[in-house]
């Protein structure tokens, strides 16, 4: 379903209630644009209560959550769960290890609508190079995916929005030896930045994490290396938050700072195999947990 202007400002008057805390108005004007606001108890987080935007009919709207009683200023995002294998339930995982306050996941599958999307950046994920889709969340900003992602950004100067995507074994090999790469990440741009900067110390963080383990290393796009790919550069929720307020054509220019983490894993952190499985989620965890303050 692709929203109309109407609806995207609906949806932000939905969020202002929400985000604000005001459950009873959020409930009541949900069911408008084809939700459900639930009081969730995760039974698997110590009965953690998250409030929940969830459609009443599946029309690929996407799944929102706010823990209000969350300590740790993070917004964990899944655009494309439905295409990135286990970034849906990896999501959770890390909103979960992370104590993150938000967590926005996509329900429509990023080639789901074969019309082009306005914004800029290209793409083979759907076949033939050519423009983004604009059922592909992450690069169309006339999504609720989007709208969510921007409002809560907007909510405060501490919030950081990390990104999590899944990446395939040509950029990303995940053959369990010193040769992979466990991990991109990005604050949106390929300019080198101090290593001070929270792309970078994440990246410090995920490679102290690897270190025990001959399984790879992580790569930052603002560190002085030259293999630099899958940078985020094009994602406009991005550039939104480096600082562009018409994102969609434009890119970012102002990285310090950037409270945009945009993380490309590969297969083995995605998943914990089990017994002996040295890379796992919590490896993210760990390293979100070590390296960005609450």
């Amino acid at each position: 379903m692709i929203p109309s202007a109407v609806d995207l400002d609906r949806f932000d008057a939905l969020l202002n209630d929400l985000l604000s805390g005001n459950t009873l108005s959020a409930f009541e004007t949900a069911a408008g644009l084809n939700f459900e606001l639930i009081r969730l108890t995760d039974t698997g987080n110590g009965s953690n209560v998250l409030y929940c935007l969830r459609e009443l009919v599946l029309r690929g709207q996407g799944f929102y959550c706010v823990d209000f009683d969350s300590s740790a200023a993070h917004h964990i995002s899944a655009p494309h769960p439905l295409y990135d294998r286990d970034t849906n339930t990896g999501s959770v995982t890390v909103m979960r290890g992370t104590g993150a306050r938000f967590l926005s996941v996509a329900t429509a599958h990023r080639c789901a609508n074969s019309a082009a999307s306005a914004c800029s950046g290209t793409t083979s994920a759907c076949g033939a190079s050519g423009p983004y889709k604009v059922s592909d969340v992450a690069h169309n900003v006339d999504t609720f995916f989007h709208h969510f992602g921007t409002n809560v950004h907007d909510q405060s100067a501490t919030i950081r929005t990390l990104q999590v995507h899944g990446c395939g074994s040509s950029t990303c090999p995940s053959n369990l030896d010193a040769n992979d790469i466990v991990a991109r990440v990005s604050a949106g741009t390929t300019i080198d930045l101090p290593a001070n900067e929270p792309v970078n110390q994440l990246t410090t963080a995920l490679n102290n994490e690897l270190a025990p383990y001959p399984l790879g290393t992580a790569l930052s796009c603002s560190e002085p290396v030259a293999d630099k790919q899958l940078c985020g550069t094009t994602n406009p929720l991005g550039r939104y938050i480096n600082g562009q307020p018409d994102p969609c054509q434009n890119p970012a220019t102002s990285f310090a700072g950037s409270r945009w983490l945009h993380i490309e894993q590969n297969r083995n952190l995605r998943v914990d195999d089990g017994a002996g499985d040295d890379i796992t989620p919590d490896t993210l965890i760990n390293a979100i947990n070590d390296s960005l303050l609450p």
